[in-house]
């Protein structure tokens, strides 16, 4: 039963529970915020108090009050890749061990929706912002957000600033690993799908192909580097281009997991063996590649720690807003499995 109610309205206040807890309004103030001020016997009380009244915290009324939020916001690129699903997953968990949730958004690779995405996340205070630019997203971004005061980090594609922080992998090395698994399995007619200039992810992970192959004393055949579209279909788009060329290559490095997907499937349903007939390497690491048909061999990225140390790195920076910028790349792992795991037959 509801007792001691202060507001007209019905409305349980902290007056309510600092009545029945036999403690002060500022008190129980103190424990709502999480406060570690409070010893933990009476911060108990206050709580017991609280849950009995049926009280809920109106959080963004005290936002309002102390100029502050609880939100972090994340804005991501493509939410159709569960890489960045993953990456969510292990920055919201640290953000929630530390008392924050997490606000998202999803641009699509649209620009124009980012700035919107941006300006809402900035009307709705929130702390900070865990980042990862669309396509085309002009490097300008990261005065506007220092010009509001919102710290942030980038994560997987970097905005070229030495001055703000950025949590990634070595993109340029991952694939350089499974280029050099390919070549050590006795493959020459190496393929790279998901040619993307204008993707600076994607311009470093074809370099890296490149140059695995020319350290290898292999020549590059130019229309084996096949530009699409960062999807499964994409992906199949551009393995049947690859099986209908005069001269078919034996292996293919793809940009990533969802466009290697895609070229597994396009190689079953034209007949040939995944991994057999045509050995495929996919970058990422995300989970569901362990159920393709056949398991797809991939570099991890580990997706999960990113985002843990993103949230780590936008916590520190919060706290410490002139703080040294901190660059982190994460090392790849190479994981193999059946779409790759057999030696070239000569």
């Amino acid at each position: 039963m509801r007792v001691g109610l202060s507001d007209k309205d019905g409305t349980i206040t902290i007056l309510d529970i600092a009545r029945a807890a036999g403690v002060s309004k500022s008190t129980v103030s103190l424990v709502l915020n999480n406060s570690s001020l409070v010893k933990p016997a009476t911060a108990e009380k206050v709580r017991k108090a609280a849950e009995n009244l049926n009280y809920v915290y109106n959080r963004s009324a005290a936002s309002l009050r102390q100029g502050t939020s609880n939100v972090v916001a994340m804005v991501v690129n493509d939410l159709t890749n569960s890489f960045f699903v993953e990456l969510l997953i292990g920055a919201e968990r640290r953000l929630l061990e530390s008392g924050f949730i997490t606000l998202l958004s999803h641009t699509g690779e649209d620009i124009q929706l980012q700035e919107k995405v941006l300006s809402s996340m900035r009307e709705q205070k929130a702390t900070g912002l865990i980042l990862c630019p669309a396509l085309y997203t002009p490097p300008t971004l990261t005065k506007t957000l220092k010009s509001w005061g919102m710290p942030f980090v980038t994560v997987m594609r970097s905005l070229n600033d030495d001055e703000s922080d950025y949590i990634g992998c070595d993109n340029y090395a991952g694939i350089k690993i499974a280029t050099q698994h390919l070549i050590d399995l006795g493959h020459q007619d190496i393929a790279f799908i998901g040619r993307n200039r204008i993707n600076s992810v994607s311009v470093v992970r074809q370099d890296g192909y490149e140059h695995c192959l020319r350290h290898n004393g292999i020549a590059l055949h130019k229309p084996w580097v096949v530009a699409c579209n960062i999807s499964m279909q994409g992906g199949k788009d551009a393995m049947r281009q690859l099986l209908a060329s005069k001269k078919r290559p034996t292996a293919v490095v793809c940009y990533n997991d969802l466009i290697a997907m895609g070229a597994i499937s396009e190689i079953g349903q034209q007949g040939l063996i995944p991994g057999k007939d045509i050995a495929v390497v996919g970058s990422d690491g995300v989970a569901n590649t362990a159920f393709s048909n056949p398991p797809l061999t991939t570099v991890a990225l580990h997706s999960h720690q990113v985002g843990e140390l993103a949230s780590q790195t936008l916590l520190r920076r919060v706290k410490d807003p002139d703080a040294p910028a901190v660059k982190h790349l994460l090392k790849p792992e190479l994981i193999i499995r059946e779409s790759c795991g057999y030696k070239l037959k000569k």
